[in-house]
């Protein structure tokens, strides 16, 4: 069975038709690839600053460094941040107007969960809350992270026929990434240079291929649902 053949049979299982062409799904693939990858080679290779304090976020780069501050500290995270921000705003936005159409319950708590979701691992990732606030007021950093894995969890059990049925594949290719920066940071725990842009490299793979899935999924299922509305009239 080739890769193309595999992908439609998984999409069959959500049953929803939220996937793409095969020309469009090549166009992803290649976009998905192409964009952040480029993006961060540019930032790792430019010969003006040392570029972990372009991808370290901004508390840590200005404690760390130095030479205290300037406005390239945290470039590369708070551009992260800005891809949950997005996320949210794109899936809340949608999900209030789903909420006019009828049987689209699947659609509904897909939109719901991935916007509540990002909106607060925005925050987390804005304001260091599971690396220092939490911890700070007592609760403890792995802790927190349970907590996170249970919400992706839920996440993934709201969203499962939509996220069969659509690409997928840019879903897992983020989770695996963000898997990636994580272990690192746990088995590494280092501001090396070379530590920081692998870790944080992968990390923003991960929030671009998050960013994209929910943006490609929403797209596609409007303009199902308004093809559908078209072939009522």
């Amino acid at each position: 069975m080739s890769i193309l053949s595999l992908v439609k049979a998984i999409n069959r299982i959500g049953g929803l038709q939220l996937h793409v062409s095969s020309r469009t799904r090549l166009f992803l693939l290649v976009s998905v690839l192409l964009l952040p990858t480029s993006f961060l080679l540019a930032v790792s290779m430019q010969p003006w600053v040392d570029p972990k304090w372009m991808f370290l976020d901004t508390v840590t780069a200005a404690e760390f460094s130095d030479d205290c501050c300037h406005v390239y500290y945290g470039f590369v995270s708070n551009l992260g941040i800005f891809l949950w921000v997005g996320t949210a705003a794109v899936c809340l936005f949608c999900a209030m107007i789903v909420l006019q159409w009828e049987n689209v319950k699947d659609l509904l708590r897909f939109a719901i969960t991935a916007g509540l979701f990002s909106a607060w691992l925005a925050m987390d990732d804005a304001f260091l809350l599971h690396e220092i606030v939490f911890p700070k007021i007592g609760v403890p950093q792995f802790l927190v992270l349970a907590v996170y894995v249970l919400l992706a969890i839920s996440y993934i059990v709201a969203s499962w026929r939509v996220i069969f049925s659509s690409e997928y594949w840019i879903l897992g290719l983020g989770v695996g990434a963000v898997a990636i920066s994580l272990g690192v940071d746990q088995f590494f725990h280092s501001l090396d240079s070379v530590i920081v842009i692998i870790e944080d490299s992968a990390k923003f793979f991960g929030l671009f291929c998050w960013f994209a899935f929910h943006v490609v999924t929403l797209t596609v299922a409007f303009q199902t649902h308004t093809a559908h509305q078209k072939s009522l009239q």
